[in-house]
């Protein structure tokens, strides 16, 4: 079983309350969805959450474990939608409605390595081993080019850009990439062949 006592990321105000449970509740009769899918007939082991919307509706969800690498992060994060919830289990991510549990999504950072909040746009930043994408209230705000060959690195956020690094092959030393949080567009990053 993987550690799941870490705290709740609140940077977005958010409608619902939530808390990370170790084990199914022995004598329950709240409705238990198994992501992906919202299946409420099963699923893979993940991590495990309890929600209570904002009109006082309780559920239980579990969010299967990335499948694709040990450097996974897990998490649970507020979004820019205070009825919306952001699980990340061991580098699989899921956004999920606090109020409709069957509407749900997979984030598009596989395996999702980090997660940076940033209230200042209103955004919520994803990173995999070679780009970023932010998500907004309204859902995918944009998804940058491939920046790294692999092992993107984020060093630095700020209110307007995020800088990161990785190890270029063709100079074979570290090279840096610097993304517009307002927009996507990127200066630096790989170098094609």
């Amino acid at each position: 079983m993987m550690q799941t006592d870490m705290a709740i990321d609140t940077t977005f105000p958010q409608s619902y309350e939530c808390e990370w449970l170790l084990e199914t509740p022995p004598t329950t009769a709240l409705p238990h969805y198994y992501y992906p899918g919202a299946s409420v007939q099963g699923g893979r082991d993940g991590v495990l959450v309890k929600v209570r919307s904002e009109c006082g509706q309780e559920w239980l969800g579990t969010f299967a474990f990335g499948r694709l690498t040990q450097r996974g992060v897990s998490g649970l994060f507020t979004t820019p939608d205070p009825d919306r919830l952001c699980v990340v289990a061991a580098g699989e991510g899921y956004f999920v409605s606090a109020n409709t549990p069957t509407s749900w999504e997979e984030i598009l950072a596989v395996p999702t390595r980090d997660v940076r909040p940033i209230a200042a746009h209103d955004i919520i930043v994803f990173a995999d081993f070679t780009n970023l994408v932010a998500y907004g209230k309204t859902g995918l705000m944009w998804r940058t080019k491939r920046l790294s060959w692999d092992d993107l690195k984020i060093i630095e956020v700020t209110d307007v850009f995020i800088k990161g690094e990785f190890w270029d092959i063709l100079s074979e030393g570290t090279a840096t990439f610097v993304v517009d949080l307002a927009t996507g567009a990127h200066t630096g990053g790989r170098t094609e062949i």
